[in-house]
């Protein structure tokens, strides 16, 4: 039996930024024509944890619970928005490399395509960060709509 063509599952990758959010109205029109299920994703960094070795364990400790509780906050006020338009969605909180995490969740949910904004980084910024959409790009199994940010636009 072949697949029927379409979604069924779009994933979300979003460090809530304004920039990530600018992929969001795209990833809802997609999910809603398709009827597919919106998968909201955001991977807690761990950066902070090695750029800064010698903070105490205790603080790292309170920095984590703070950090997840913003997290959920804000991931919380997505999915009510997201439920008024009538989406099936679900959401993922997960710690470690962002194009890592989200590779690997769009791989275990059986995505369909990843839709996530582009920061628009360059010169020592790229060097240093790398880019998470572009490790994205390179290396997904599944489809990838890269959107930019208004203010990148010329």
């Amino acid at each position: 039996m072949t697949k029927k063509p379409g979604f069924t599952r779009i994933l979300w990758p979003t460090d809530f930024s304004p920039g990530a959010k600018a992929a969001l109205p795209h990833a809802v029109s997609l999910a809603a024509g398709a009827g597919a299920e919106l998968v909201v994703l955001h991977v807690l960094s761990m950066a902070p944890m090695y750029a800064v070795p010698e903070v105490s364990a205790g603080l790292w400790d309170e920095w984590d619970k703070q950090t997840r509780a913003e997290a959920e906050r804000q991931l919380g006020k997505l999915v009510t928005q997201l439920q008024k338009a009538k989406l099936r969605t679900k959401t993922i909180l997960v710690r470690g490399v962002p194009f890592e995490q989200i590779l690997r969740a769009a791989k275990r949910l059986k995505c369909d395509l990843i839709v996530l904004a582009t920061h628009g980084r360059t010169g020592l910024r790229h060097v240093l960060m790398g880019s998470v959409a572009e490790n994205v790009v390179r290396r997904a199994s599944c489809p990838v709509l890269t959107v930019r940010p208004p203010r990148f636009k010329s």
